[in-house]
C-alpha cells in the first residue's frame, strides 16, 4: 500500500499533491516581488532599524569634534635679495623656478612664524585654545560643546611649564595648518583648521599678513647688510684690479713687447711657410712618383708601354699612325708574300715610327727628371726658411706666454670689481624702497558651516546604512518566519493541498457584526464567497461521496468552529440538507454560538437513545440543522466508544446532503482522531500569521491514514487588506483588484 510520507522513516510531512509541479516548492526561487513582499511584511522591523541607524549616525555626528576651515591667499610678486652677484639676465621678476615657491611653503610653515602668530594674535592668553593643545576634547566634550558648553582645564594649565606650553602650541598651529600652491601659478593658499571658526579666520590671516609685511623689513634688513658688505669687497678688488694692470705693463716694458701683435706677424709668417711647404710636398712627392712610374713602365713594356709619355701629343700622333700601318700591314701579309715590295715598305714605316716613339719617350723621361729635381730643392729651401722663423717665434712665445697670464689675472680682477661695483650700486639705490615680495590677495573670512563633520552625508550614510541593515533583518525574519501567511506557504512547507482561506470578516466590504450575520446578510459579499470556494475545493479534491466533512484545528482559538457553522449556513442557504454537529465536549463553542441552554435535548441524548432518535434544532436564518452539546458528558466518556456517534452519523446520512462535524483541537484532544476517521473529508483549520508549520505538521502526524488521504486545509481569519502586501499567488493576494466587484 502506498503510505503517505508521515509514516515513512524519515517522518516528514505528508506529500499528497501529485502530478503537479505548481506545488512543489524551491528555496532557490528568490524574486524581486517575493522580496518586496518580504519587506512589506516587515516593514515595522525596517521602519525601525531604519530610524535607529539614522538617530545613531546624527548622535555619532554631534559627539564628533566639529572643524572649521578659513583660508588666506597671497601671491608672490617679486625675487628674493641675493648677496652673490648675478648677471644682468637674473632680474626676472618673480620666482621662475618651482623650488622658490616650495622654499616659501616652508617659510610660512616654520617654528619661528608660528611662534609669531602666537604672539600677534594672542593665544597664550586663550584659556579654551590652551586647554584644546594641554588635552583634546574627548566626545563628551563635543557634544558639550555642540550644547554651547565649553571647557578650560585650568589646573593642566597651571601645572604646565609656559616654555612647554610655547612649544606645544606652535606645534599645534602647524599642525592644523596647510600651506599649498594653488595649481602652476604663484599663488599660495593659507588654511587653517580649528573647533572655533573665529579661531581660524584669526590664525589664517595672522599668517598670511606676517609673511607679506616681514618680508619687506627682512628685505630692508638684508639690503643694509649686503651693502656694508660690499663696500669693503669693492675697496679690495679695485685695489687688487689696478695692481694687477700696473704688473702687465711693467712687464711689456721688460720684455720689448710694445705691440700685441708682434707676434701675430711672425704667426702669419710659420703658417704661409707651412702651406706653402705641405704644396712642395705634395708636388716634389708627385713628381717622383711619375718618374718613377715611366722608369718601371719602360724597363718592363719598352717604349710603347710607357703611360705617362701618352702626354705627349707627339707620341699620340705618331701611335695612331703606327695603329693604322699595322692594319695595312696585316692586310697585305695575307694576300701577298713577304717580298713584296708595299708589305716591306709598310714594315720599315713601321719600325721607323718605333724608333722616333723611343726617341720621344726618353726625351720625356728626361724631362720627368728634371721636374723632379726641381720640386726636391724648393721643398728644402722651404725647410730651411721655416726653421728660422721658428727661432725667432720661440723667443717671443715665451715672454707672451708669461703676459698672458698676467692680462688674465687683470682681467679677471677687473671684471670681478666691476660686478661687485653694479651690485654695490645696485643694493644702494634699493635701500630704503623696499617692497615685499608677496602680498595678500584675499582675507580669510569666519566659517559658518564647519567642513567636519558633514551632518547630510552622515544622515545619509546612516539612512543608506540603516536601509540596508532594516532591510536584511526584515528578510531574514521573514525567512525565519514559519507562520502560514498564503496558500503557498501551506503547500510548500506542508504538502498538503489548501483548500482556501476564509477572510476575516471586519476585512472584506460589506460585513456585518458577526462572521454568522456577515452570510446571513451579504450571501453574495467575499466572506460568503471564500466559503463557497472552500466547499467547492472540498468537493472537487475528496472521494466522490464527501457527505461528511470534520473540521478541526491543531489547537484552540483557531476558528473551527466560526468556521463550521458558517459553512454549513452558507450550504443551507443554497438549498442543501444540511446538519452541523458539535463535538467538542469540552467548549462546546458552536453550541453557545446558537445560545443553546442546559436542559434541552442534544448530541448527548441521540448518542445514548435506544430509539435512535436525533434531537435537532433550525437556524433561525436557514434551514441548516443543528445538533448542540446541551450537557456535560461523564468525565472519561467518548463520543466514539462502542460506535455510537458512528451509528448517528449513519442515520444522518439517509436524511442529509451534509454532515459537518465541529471537532475539538488534535493536538490536545486524542479522540479527535477518531471522530475525523468517521468523516469523508478533513478539514484542517490554520489561523492566518499566528499558527507555525511545526504545529500543523504535529497535528498531521497525529491524523490516521484515511483521514490524511482527505485531508485539506484552510487559511483562517486572514486580514485581506494587509494579505495584498504580503506576496503570495493565491487569490487573497490581489484582494484589491477584485473587492469591488462586491459593492
Amino acid at each position: 500500500m502506498n503510505l503517505p510520507a508521515i509514516y515513512e522513516a524519515s517522518g516528514a510531512v505528508p506529500q499528497v499533491i501529485e502530478g503537479s509541479e505548481s506545488y512543489r516548492y524551491s528555496d532557490d526561487q528568490m524574486t524581486v516581488r517575493y522580496l518586496m513582499a518580504m519587506l512589506r511584511r516587515r516593514r515595522e522591523v525596517l521602519v525601525l532599524t531604519l530610524a535607529i541607524c539614522v538617530l545613531l549616525a546624527l548622535l555619532w555626528t554631534t559627539a564628533l569634534p566639529k572643524t572649521y576651515l578659513s583660508t588666506a591667499d597671497v601671491v608672490m610678486i617679486t625675487k628674493s635679495t641675493q648677496l652673490v652677484p648675478q648677471d644682468k639676465d637674473s632680474g626676472t621678476p618673480g620666482p621662475v623656478r618651482s623650488e622658490d615657491v616650495e622654499t616659501q611653503i616652508q617659510l610660512i610653515a616654520s617654528r619661528e612664524m608660528a611662534a609669531q602668530v602666537l604672539e600677534t594674535t594672542g593665544l597664550l592668553k586663550d584659556r579654551v585654545f590652551l586647554s584644546d593643545v594641554i588635552s583634546p576634547r574627548s566626545f563628551l566634550d563635543n557634544f558639550l560643546a555642540s550644547l554651547g558648553i565649553d571647557r578650560s582645564d585650568d589646573t593642566a594649565l597651571a601645572k604646565t611649564d609656559r616654555a612647554v606650553l610655547i612649544e606645544r602650541a606652535t606645534t599645534y598651529l602647524l599642525k592644523h595648518l596647510n600651506v599649498a600652491r594653488v595649481g602652476e601659478s604663484f599663488n599660495l593658499r593659507i588654511s587653517f583648521t580649528d573647533s572655533s571658526a573665529e579661531r581660524t579666520t584669526n590664525v589664517a590671516n595672522a599668517f598670511a599678513r606676517l609673511y607679506t609685511t616681514d618680508d619687506a623689513r627682512e628685505l630692508a634688513r638684508t639690503n643694509a647688510t649686503a651693502a656694508k658688505v660690499l663696500k669693503a669687497r669693492v675697496d679690495e678688488l679695485r685695489k687688487s684690479a689696478n695692481e694687477a694692470f700696473a704688473a702687465v705693463q711693467d712687464y711689456r716694458i721688460r720684455k720689448g713687447l710694445l705691440s700685441s701683435a708682434a707676434t701675430s706677424l711672425t704667426e702669419q709668417e710659420i703658417s704661409t711657410y707651412n702651406q706653402q711647404i705641405a704644396e712642395a710636398r705634395a708636388e716634389a712627392a708627385r713628381d717622383a712618383a711619375s718618374l718613377s712610374s715611366a722608369r718601371r713602365q719602360l724597363q718592363r713594356s719598352g717604349a710603347n708601354g710607357v703611360g705617362e709619355a701618352v702626354s705627349s701629343p707627339v707620341v699620340t700622333s705618331l701611335r695612331a699612325e703606327r695603329a693604322q700601318l699595322v692594319i695595312r700591314e696585316r692586310d697585305l701579309s695575307q694576300r701577298y708574300f713577304d717580298n713584296n715590295p708595299d708589305l716591306v715598305t709598310t714594315r720599315q714605316q713601321i719600325a721607323d715610327i718605333d724608333r722616333q716613339i723611343a726617341t720621344e719617350v726618353t726625351r720625356s723621361i728626361k724631362a720627368l727628371e728634371s721636374r723632379s729635381d726641381s720640386s726636391g730643392e724648393r721643398l728644402s729651401s722651404l725647410l730651411s726658411s721655416r726653421s728660422g722663423t721658428r727661432a725667432q717665434l720661440s723667443t717671443d712665445n715665451t715672454a707672451l706666454v708669461a703676459l698672458a697670464d698676467l692680462e688674465k689675472r687683470a682681467d679677471a680682477t677687473q671684471l670681478l670689481y666691476q660686478s661687485y661695483l653694479q651690485r654695490y650700486n645696485s643694493v644702494v639705490a634699493e635701500s630704503g624702497s623696499e617692497q615685499p615680495s608677496a602680498r595678500l590677495v584675499s582675507a580669510a573670512t569666519t566659517p559658518l558651516l564647519p567642513i567636519s563633520p558633514n551632518l547630510p552625508l552622515n544622515l545619509a550614510l546612516g539612512f543608506v546604512v540603516g536601509l540596508l541593515a532594516g532591510a536584511t533583518l526584515a528578510v531574514v525574519s521573514e525567512l525565519s518566519y514559519r507562520g502560514f501567511t498564503t496558500l503557498d506557504d501551506i503547500e510548500n512547507r506542508l504538502g498538503i493541498r489548501a483548500l482556501g482561506f476564509i477572510p476575516s470578516h471586519r476585512s472584506v466590504d460589506p460585513h456585518a457584526a458577526t462572521p454568522l450575520d456577515t452570510v446571513r446578510d451579504h450571501s453574495d459579499g467575499a466572506f460568503s464567497e471564500a466559503l463557497r470556494n472552500v466547499i467547492v475545493s472540498v468537493r472537487q479534491s475528496g472521494p466522490s461521496s464527501s457527505k461528511v466533512i470534520a473540521i478541526t484545528s491543531a489547537l484552540p482559538g483557531e476558528g473551527k468552529s466560526t468556521i463550521a457553522s458558517c459553512l454549513a449556513r452558507s450550504l443551507a442557504m443554497a438549498n442543501e440538507r444540511v446538519v452541523v454537529i458539535d463535538c467538542d465536549v469540552i467548549r462546546a463553542q458552536l453550541s453557545k454560538q446558537f445560545g443553546f441552554i442546559s436542559g434541552e435535548q442534544g448530541l448527548y441524548e441521540a448518542l445514548h437513545s435506544e430509539s435512535g432518535a436525533i434531537a435537532q434544532y433550525t437556524d433561525s436564518d436557514s434551514s441548516m440543522r443543528i445538533i448542540p452539546i446541551t450537557r456535560p458528558f461523564a468525565k472519561g466518556e467518548r463520543l466514539t466508544e462502542r460506535g455510537r456517534l458512528n451509528r448517528v452519523i449513519a442515520r444522518l446520512r439517509e436524511d442529509f446532503d451534509i454532515i459537518v462535524l465541529d471537532c475539538p483541537p488534535i493536538l490536545p484532544i486524542a479522540e479527535s482522531r477518531e471522530i475525523v476517521s468517521l468523516a469523508d473529508h478533513v478539514v484542517l483549520v490554520v489561523h492566518w500569521r499566528k499558527t507555525v508549520d511545526r504545529v500543523a505538521k504535529a497535528a498531521i502526524r497525529q491524523l490516521p491514514i484515511r483521514a490524511i488521504k482527505g485531508l485539506g486545509i484552510v487559511l483562517n481569519k486572514v486580514d485581506m487588506k494587509k494579505q495584498v502586501r504580503f506576496g503570495g499567488s493565491d487569490i487573497a493576494s490581489f484582494y484589491k483588484h477584485y473587492r469591488g466587484y462586491y459593492a
